[in-house]
């Protein structure tokens, strides 16, 4: 009897940890827009990131946190505190402040003068607190095309 329940209990096990696994969520820049916090040295806007959940359980996470890289380059960072919920197989947009430096509006000004179309830009980050499983880093790049070109 024993050698028949070892094999169908390590069956269960193996189910179960294979079911806590999760797939990355899928993070895209949907819209950036200037607040009226800025200075010469800093600058904020309000930036909604259309965020993906492609596993088949419910992506609940307390906060997430990211940088902004614009041609290679860092550029920006944003943060929130604020929990979240992505349906199964669904997506949703999150709003969050960001936060630049004047040092990088000037680098990427320059590359704009250089006759560049478009930016290619790469979000890096971690969502926190994911469903009691911990933290989940995630990673995109896109291109983001200049209005009217």
């Amino acid at each position: 009897m024993l050698k028949y329940l070892t094999p169908l209990l390590l069956a269960a096990l193996l189910s179960g940890c294979a079911s806590l696994s999760r797939l990355q969520p899928e993070v895209q820049l949907a819209d950036i827009q200037p607040t009226a916090k800025a200075t010469l040295f800093e600058q904020e806007f309000e930036v909604t990131l259309r965020i993906s959940n492609p596993n088949q359980q419910p992506l609940s996470a307390q906060g997430l946190r990211f940088n902004v890289s614009l041609d290679g380059d860092n550029f920006a960072r944003g943060a929130s505190n604020q929990p979240f919920s992505i349906p199964p197989l669904g997506n949703d947009t999150v709003k969050v402040l960001l936060h630049t430096s004047l040092s990088g509006w000037l680098k990427q000004l320059g590359k704009l003068a250089s006759n560049h179309t478009a930016l290619r830009y790469e979000i890096d980050g971690t969502v926190f607190g994911v469903g009691g499983l911990g933290d989940m880093p995630f990673r995109s790049k896109g291109d983001w095309q200049l209005p009217g070109q």
